[in-house]
Order: C-alpha cells, then sequence, then structure tokens
C-alpha cells in the first residue's frame, strides 16, 4: 500500500514551506477521459482565482502531474484511484512531487493550498489499512497484501500437495503420511515467508484462505506474532479470481474496522467521564495536538471540512492516529464531532 504513516508525516511537513501545494485527488472508476477531463476544468478554475507568480505555480505544477499520469498509464494503471502533491520552489524546480497509489476512489479534488490537503489520504490509510492474505490449497500457496480495491502479489509457491491415493490398505496410509508431511513443510514454509513479508510491509489483520484441512496445519505453523494478527478464515481455492477473493474479506474486514472504533470511542467516553487522559470538541483538541498530547485523533463526518483539514494537519505533523468515525448522530457528534486520546494530562 503506497498510503504510510511516513507518507502522511512527508506530506504534512509541507505546510513549513512558504509556497502553496497542489493536492489532486482522482477517481478512475469512469477511467481516464474522465479524470483529465476534470484536471482541465478545475485548473482552468483555479488558474483564474491565482495571482501571476501562483499561476505560473500551478501550471509548472499542472505539468509534472500530466508526467506522472502518463507513466501510470504506461504501465497499465486503472484504478482504483490516485493521489498528487506537489510543491515547487521559487525557481519552478521540484522540490516535493509525489504520487501515490489508493485503495479506493476518493472524492475528486484539486486544490491550492498553504498545504497539502491530507484528510482524504488519512481516511484511506484509517479505512484502508493493509491486510495480509495467506491462501492455500492442493496445487500450492500464494502471499498477497490488500488494501480496499487492491491485491498485489508479493510471494507464490506452486509445490504441488498430491491428493490422497485411492489405493485400499498399507499403500495409502504410507502415502497419506506423505502428503500431511507435504503439507506441514509447505505450511511452515508459508508461515515463515508471510511472516517476514507482513513484517516489511507493515500488515497488522491477516486473514487465512483455502482448504480447511490445509489451514489447520498453516494455523499449527504461524508463529504467536503472527497469529494475534488473524481476524478470520474464508474457504478458496487458487483458481479463483482476486476480485471474488477481495468480495468475501470485505465483511471481515468491515467488522474489524467497525470494533476498533467502537473501542476508541468506549475508551474516549471513559476517558472524559473522569476527567482522564482524553479531550473533546474542536478547540480542546486543536491544543492538544499543538502541545504534541494527542495520540488518537477521532474525527467524525459532521465536522467542518476546513477544521477537520487543520487538526489532521496537526495530528500527522505530531505522529498522532487519525481514526475516522463515518455516520451521524452517534457519541463523537455529541462532543463536537472530534475527539482525541491523549499521551499526556493537558494543562490550560
Amino acid at each position: 500500500m503506497d498510503i504510510t504513516e511516513g507518507l502522511m508525516r512527508e506530506l504534512a511537513r509541507l505546510a513549513e514551506s512558504e509556497r502553496t501545494v497542489l493536492s489532486v485527488y482522482l477517481d478512475l472508476s469512469r477511467g481516464w477521459d474522465g479524470a483529465e477531463a476534470f484536471i482541465k476544468r478545475e485548473s482552468s478554475r483555479v488558474e483564474r482565482l491565482v495571482s501571476g507568480e501562483e499561476r505560473e505555480y500551478l501550471e509548472a505544477s499542472v505539468s509534472f502531474l500530466a508526467d506522472f499520469l502518463k507513466e501510470k498509464k504506461t504501465h497499465g494503471f486503472t484504478g482504483p484511484g490516485l493521489a498528487f502533491f506537489a510543491d515547487l520552489g521559487a525557481d519552478g524546480a521540484p522540490s516535493y512531487v509525489r504520487g501515490v497509489e489508493l485503495p479506493a476512489p476518493p472524492k475528486p479534488l484539486l486544490a491550492v493550498d498553504s498545504g497539502a490537503v491530507l484528510f482524504p489520504l488519512a481516511v484511506q490509510l484509517d479505512e484502508y489499512e493493509p491486510v495480509g492474505v495467506i491462501l492455500l490449497d492442493a496445487s500450492g500457496a500464494r502471499i498477497l497484501v490488500t488494501a480496499g480495491e487492491t491485491a498485489e502479489a508479493e510471494d507464490s509457491l506452486r509445490e504441488k500437495i498430491h491428493h490422497r491415493s485411492k489405493v485400499g490398505g498399507w499403500s495409502q496410509m504410507r502415502y497419506q503420511r506423505r502428503r500431511e508431511n507435504q503439507v506441514k513443510h509447505l505450511a511452515k514454509e508459508l508461515a515463515d515467508r508471510a511472516e517476514e513479508i507482513f513484517r516489511e510491509e507493515g500488515v497488522g489483520r491477516v486473514v487465512l484462505a483455502g482448504h480447511a484441512r490445509m489451514l489447520t496445519a498453516l494455523k499449527e505453523a504461524l508463529p504467536r506474532s503472527l497469529a494475534e494478527k488473524v481476524i478470520g478464515e474464508i474457504p478458496w481455492n487458487l483458481k479463483e479470481g482476486d476480485s471474488e477473493l477481495l468480495d468475501k474479506m470485505e465483511p471481515l474486514v468491515e467488522a474489524v474496522e467497525r470494533k476498533q472504533e467502537k473501542s476508541y470511542l468506549e475508551h474516549l467516553t471513559a476517558e472524559l467521564r473522569r476527567g482522564g487522559l482524553a479531550v473533546a470538541g474542536p478547540e480542546d483538541t486543536r491544543i492538544a495536538l499543538t502541545m504534541g498530547a494527542a495520540d488518537v485523533l477521532l474525527v467524525g463526518d459532521t465536522l467542518a471540512a476546513d477544521v477537520r483539514e487543520r487538526l489532521t494537519d496537526l495530528a500527522e505533523s505530531t505522529d498522532a492516529h487519525v481514526e475516522y468515525v463515518p455516520g451521524r448522530g452517534g457519541i463523537l457528534d455529541g462532543l463536537g464531532a472530534v475527539g482525541a486520546l491523549l499521551r499526556f494530562r493537558v494543562r490550560r
């Protein structure tokens, strides 16, 4: 997954410069033509609102965007979405240019501001946390890292597992032991490789997919650090496509995400009730973020867009996790649509 906490910190630092930053979010679900028409329309709109020097900056930024899109098209990228950020120096040279593949279609946006527009990216980082998948059946195994509507193959093991012999008696027992040894060998190799890949990719959630008996062997081979990250199992075989896999995974991932939000909200409410390590409301939350005291920022749907963006930027620049809480009329709305769990108490 392209979106990482490190990337978010990079983008948050762009607000420290005195230059303006171009932020673009593109939905490619309707193809490249729609995205390019959106860029042409929105860049023309913004161009009429900026000064001569800023207009030159905008033109240069859009040209870098065009180069990025050309590269993606050349390599066959089809979506579901892209983000792009450019912060150019006074001489028009690229000070910071970065394109990002998104795991889900974003709401299209083209904006020029004093910093990068981060909230849409923060939502995708929260809602589409990378999930590791280990697939195992009689024809072999695969390791994937998925996020939202994308699945990236990380490794593949095509060692065939022999099927049970139809010959009765002693031959069948001996053959079955051979097959079980093969399954255990493959499961151990697969578990070790998955642990390495998922650690490198920052995967915190894991799904197991395959034949029930083979998954039993796989679970026995998983190291404890990996077993603790497993959020569920699904029946599967390697002949099925990745899109079907993502469809089957979606309810599992959705349930875990909603459970995490509920846990954060319960923690926030409990801390507020006893005057503990939590604050609520835009102003108290801003103060906590400014002081570096916030550990988790919880943002609701009804928070004003400008406030949401400002608080998200502060959170990313101080290494606070941003947790997006969708829906209206819930606990968070009653607290001003925003709150934070704290690392230490804030004195005003």
